[in-house]
């Protein structure tokens, strides 16, 4: 049979396929970042917020919530989980904002899904402009030159009263700059089995690329390992990180 497309058809599955994700430390980190790099300011957008997660996080902290998505179902969810937040059904690089923010996040290596390399500094661009001077924008990527190209991860757990499988693995050939997702979803309920596929299609890029997007957007950019328990400057050699964008003319030490 036919497979329906993922995130339009099968959002309940989103958040069973995300339950290994530590939200609230992804929410710490940039809190932390945000008082090194940022203003301090406590407006906030998510962008590709999904179901809504990260800003529920954001919203028990005090902040002034927004999300965007390009998928309305996907924020039906979202708007349930935080009804407080101002959700816009858009693309990303479609970014308009009614106020600037001071916070704008997109984790989950999202920023891969815009559409190619002008779609990636179309992006930058609408967020530097959503940016309050000194607001900051943290996102993480991985290096296209890295990528594994192997199973990916695989997951199994019990799901109302049947089994869930799940594999979600990227594959880049090696040339050019697009990458695949695959995602494949195999459910048993009461002996009857379902399956369900999907693939996105991705941009692969560099990292020392993607700074110098950056930088030509109007960021100053800090780049760290991806690791949202701490800190950690970028040495180089991992393909896995993440970027602090700051919306000020000048350079930002990383530890200062």
């Amino acid at each position: 049979m036919s497979s329906p497309p993922l995130y339009a058809d099968l959002s309940q599955y989103y958040d069973v396929l995300c339950a290994n994700i530590d939200y609230r430390e992804q929410c710490e980190f940039a809190l932390r970042a945000n008082k090194i790099w940022g203003n301090g300011g406590k407006k906030y957008l998510d962008l590709a917020c999904g179901s809504g997660s990260l800003l529920t996080h954001f919203a028990n902290a005090d902040f002034t919530c927004s999300g965007l998505d390009i998928s309305a179902e996907m924020l039906k969810l979202a708007q349930i989980r935080c009804p407080t937040a101002q959700l816009i059904c858009a693309d990303m690089k479609e970014l308009i904002t009614a106020e600037p923010q001071d916070l704008i996040s997109c984790f989950l290596y999202s920023t891969h899904y815009c559409a190619s390399i002008p779609a990636i500094q179309q992006t930058f661009a609408k967020v530097f402009a959503a940016l309050a001077p000194g607001g900051l924008f943290c996102f993480d990527a991985v290096d296209k030159d890295s990528i594994a190209n192997d199973e990916g991860h695989v997951h199994a757990l019990n799901h109302n009263g049947g089994e869930l499988r799940f594999q979600t693995r990227w594959h880049y050939s090696g040339h050019g700059d697009a990458m695949d997702l695959h995602i494949h979803i195999h459910e048993t309920q009461q002996q009857q089995q379902f399956h369900y596929q999907d693939r996105h299609r991705m941009t692969a890029i560099n990292i020392n690329v993607l700074k110098q997007m950056l930088e030509d957007a109007g960021f100053s950019v800090v780049i760290l390992e991806h690791d949202f328990g701490r800190l950690t400057e970028w040495q180089g050699a991992s393909g896995n990180v993440i970027f602090c964008a700051n919306k000020f003319l000048g350079e930002i030490n990383p530890f200062t």
